[in-house]
């Protein structure tokens, strides 16, 4: 299981995981544009969200986010391993 989340971190280089995770939300971004949401297609570091305070990058959304899911996945499968 620790290999396991190890591989799934942003970064571990050998796996790749962090342009994996780059390749996910460009082809987010394209599935959303064909739908209709008509996003610009962008670098993930150019989208920006705010909250009237705070700025940020899609990019940094999208790195707490898999980290927090990664997490929470993995807790489930090795949860159902014992």
């Amino acid at each position: 299981m620790k290999e396991l989340r190890e591989i799934c971190s942003l970064g571990c280089e050998y796996s790749g995981t962090e342009e994996i995770v780059s390749e996910i939300v460009h082809e987010t971004l394209e599935a959303m544009d064909k739908s209709g949401m008509k996003t610009i297609m962008r670098s993930a570091d150019e989208i920006g969200l705010t909250d009237d305070k705070e700025f940020a990058t899609l990019d940094d959304f999208v790195r707490i986010f898999w980290e927090k899911a990664v997490e929470k996945i993995l807790n489930v499968v090795e949860t159902q391993g014992k």
